[in-house]
Parts: structure tokens; C-alpha cells; sequence
């Protein structure tokens, strides 16, 4: 059972706090109302979205070309957040949120996003407080509303859609997550109303954006900080390519065909998890009996912050070190040896949490950084404007990243 910790990030609308999958805590209401939508989030049905990542990957390297073009350096840490925003923006309500054509945070969103992290990582240790702050019943009360400017624009989203005209569809061909969530209006009218397509939009905007953006700064990050790990994800890439196996943009497919990429993507994951803080829960009836360790009585806080598990003793030696072959078959490993040493890494992963509570959009987080990766590393030459410096971090719910200011080149691969 999820701890007081997650209710603090409970957003209000229309002056009421709205349970999502990620903030309930009621495992009942939690099974009650992911069953209906968990297999959207499955990758065989996320690759029909495949084509509005492209269009927001195309967008994307529209607007990397203005800055190759003038010879200037940019924040990749930011622009990198814009895509992942307008990903979510096509997935959930069929439209780009507009990150990446004005190149600037639209409505305060992101700022909103980041506040309400910030928030959430110091009030939900002790979460009381949160009842005298935003959850306030006098300010509810004459204050109403939604908390941020995400909650105001999820809303306005649904509205929209709730009021338009019968048969009118902007793109048939493009059925969003909004679109489907309405569905299940009809298929679980006892569980679904408009308030709970309102939560699932949220948990989408709210889960899918902030922590995908880290995830890909990591990625790359690392990467050009390691230029003989790079060489090697390049080599991989062009052969791939002059062998006909890779499209531009990158397919999911195409992208599960190179080991030594996705060996330097779960490294960068494995040093940087988005999450900074503990993944609580609280120990249920009877307690638990910790292995070789004290008895922990039943109410007992507990919890594992993914910084430490990446560190445990399964992931072999080195552990501060940027180490994609760590998830290779060594050149002399027998291969059962290598499965069994793989499967306890996998294991000790912690990047989407694990159990009952896996956040529902890792395969939204995957096809984002699977295929945006091969495609700008195969579209650019990138530098760091800057190589011997390290990268700024702000440490809390999130550890999110700024100032990854890079030099972009036009690799002239065809």
C-alpha cells in the first residue's frame, strides 16, 4: 500500500483532489480503474502510435536544423523536454502541445510541472502539511480551481473534446488515448465517467513528459561524455544502416535490432533514474520478517530509492562508471552464466518501479527514447559546447538536469 507521500501530489480540479493511478491509495480503486486501460499502454498498441512520435521527431529535427544552420549552441537538456511534452501532447489529446514550434515552456506548463514536483518532494515528507498549503479547505473552498497550469490544461483538452459537435473528427485515422479513454465510457460505465478520463489524461501529461525528458538528457549525456562508447552506438547505427536495417526516423522494430545501443540506453538509466527520493509503501497486516534482518511491524514506512538499488552489488564492479558492456555476454561468458547474471540485473532495475505500481507509461518513456536516440545521433554530429564540465542537477522528487549546451553539426547522412 502507497503512504501518505503520494497523496500530497493529488491535484485539485474543480476544488476537489483528483486520484490518479500514480497518486491513489486505495489498491482496490487502483486494480478498479487501470483494468480498463491497461493494455493501451502495451507496446504492440503503443506502435500504432508510431507514426505521431515520427511527425514529433520530424518537428524536432526541424527546429535542431535552425541551430545547425547558424553555426549556434542550444540547451539540448531543454529542447529535449519539449519533444518529450508534444510527444504526450499527440499520444493523449491528438495535437502537439506547441513546445517545439514556438520553442518556449506554452502556458507555464512545464514550469508548473516542475513546481508541483518540488512541492511534492519536501511537503510529502510530511504530508500533513499539505492539508495547511494547497489542500487547504478554506482556500478550496473560496479559492476552487486546479492546482498548475497541467491540471487547467488536461481539462480544457477534455472539454473541448466533450463539446464537440457529433461526427466531427479532426484526424480519423489518429485515435489518441483521449479518445480511447472515452470509449470505456461505454465498455465500463460503472467505473468510468468523465472525471476518471480527466485522471487517466493527467497521469499521461503528468508521468510522461518530466521523467522521459531526464531519461533522454541521461542517454545522451553520457554518450558524448564517453566519445569511445559513442563510436561504438555509431558503428552500430551506420552498419545498420548501410545494411538497409534503419529508417529515419527509427522504428521501435529497428531500434530492438541494436544490442550495443540499448546496452548504453539501460546504462544511462541504471546511472541517472529519473526518481531522487524513496518509492514508499507501507507494510501491510501480520508485518513483514526482513531476511536476515529485523522484524518490521505492520504501518512500518518502507521504501527503496532506485540511486541505491542502481548501485547494488548485481550490476558487477564499477558502479560509478558509465559501463554499456556491463549488459553484454562477455567475450568468454558462457551464455547461461550471462542469462542468469542479466536476469539479477534486470531484477535490481528500478528505473519504473516494480510490482502491482510499475508506472503504467514505461513503454510510452521506451518507444520516446528507443527511437529519438539513433535518429539524432544518426542525423548530427553532437558536441558539448563545453566537455569538461559537468551538467547541473536539481536533486529532489525528480533529479532533473539543465545546462547540456551542445555544438549540432549536419552528419550528411543520407
Amino acid at each position: 500500500m502507497e503512504t501518505e507521500f503520494y497523496a500530497v501530489q493529488q491535484q485539485l480540479a474543480n476544488g476537489k483532489p483528483t486520484q490518479t493511478l500514480f497518486t491513489t491509495l486505495d489498491e482496490d480503486f487502483h486494480a478498479k480503474i487501470k483494468r480498463p486501460v491497461s493494455s493501451l499502454y502495451s507496446m504492440s498498441t503503443l506502435t500504432e502510435f508510431e507514426p505521431f512520435v515520427d511527425s514529433t521527431i520530424e518537428k524536432l529535427l526541424e527546429k535542431l536544423d535552425e541551430f545547425a544552420d547558424a553555426g549556434q549552441e542550444l540547451d539540448l537538456a531543454t529542447w529535449l523536454q519539449y519533444y518529450a511534452f508534444d510527444v504526450i501532447g499527440e499520444l493523449t489529446f491528438g495535437k502537439p502541445l506547441g513546445f517545439l514550434e514556438q520553442g518556449q515552456d506554452v502556458g507555464d506548463v512545464m514550469l508548473s510541472l516542475e513546481k508541483m514536483v518540488d512541492y511534492a518532494g519536501m511537503i510529502g515528507q510530511i504530508p500533513w502539511l499539505d492539508h495547511l498549503f494547497i489542500k487547504n479547505p478554506i482556500k478550496r473552498k473560496f479559492g476552487g480551481g486546479s492546482t498548475g497550469a497541467v491540471a487547467r490544461f488536461a481539462r480544457q483538452c477534455l472539454e473541448e473534446r466533450l463539446h464537440r459537435p457529433e461526427g466531427k473528427v479532426e484526424n480519423p485515422s489518429h485515435r489518441d488515448f483521449l479518445t480511447r479513454f472515452l470509449e470505456t465510457k461505454n465498455t465500463h460505465s460503472q467505473v468510468v465517467d468523465d472525471r476518471q478520463v480527466f485522471s487517466w489524461t493527467l497521469s499521461n501529461v503528468n508521468a510522461g513528459s518530466d521523467t522521459t525528458a531526464i531519461s533522454l538528457r541521461a542517454v545522451l549525456y553520457y554518450l558524448l561524455k564517453n566519445p569511445w562508447t559513442l563510436k561504438k552506438v555509431m558503428k552500430e547505427i551506420m552498419g545498420a544502416r548501410e545494411n538497409g536495417k534503419l529508417s529515419i526516423p527509427v522504428t521501435w522494430k529497428e531500434s530492438q535490432e541494436l544490442p550495443y545501443l540499448d546496452a548504453a540506453i539501460k546504462e544511462a538509466l541504471r546511472l541517472h533514474p529519473a526518481v531522487g527520493l524513496l518509492l514508499e509503501r507501507i507494510v501491510p497486516k501480520a508485518g513483514i520478517q526482513l531476511p536476515d534482518g529485523p522484524f518490521l511491524p505492520e504501518g512500518t514506512i518502507v521504501g527503496i530509492n532506485p540511486w541505491v538499488m542502481h548501485r547494488h552489488p548485481a550490476f558487477g564492479d564499477h558502479l560509478e562508471s558509465y559501463v554499456p558492456e556491463r549488459w553484454l555476454q562477455g567475450e568468454h561468458e558462457p551464455l547461461k552464466s550471462y542469462e542468469i547474471r542479466k536476469a539479477e540485473m534486470q531484477g535490481a532495475t528500478f528505473t519504473f518501479g516494480a510490482g502491482p505500481r510499475t508506472c503504467i507509461g514505461k513503454n510510452i518513456s521506451l518507444l520516446e527514447i528507443y527511437k529519438a536516440i539513433p535518429t539524432l545521433l544518426y542525423t548530427y554530429d553532437i558536441s558539448l559546447s563545453y566537455p569538461d564540465k559537468e551538467w547541473d542537477t536539481v536533486n529532489a522528487w525528480f533529479v532533473r538536469q539543465k545546462n547540456i549546451h551542445v555544438k549540432l553539426a549536419k552528419s550528411g547522412r543520407s
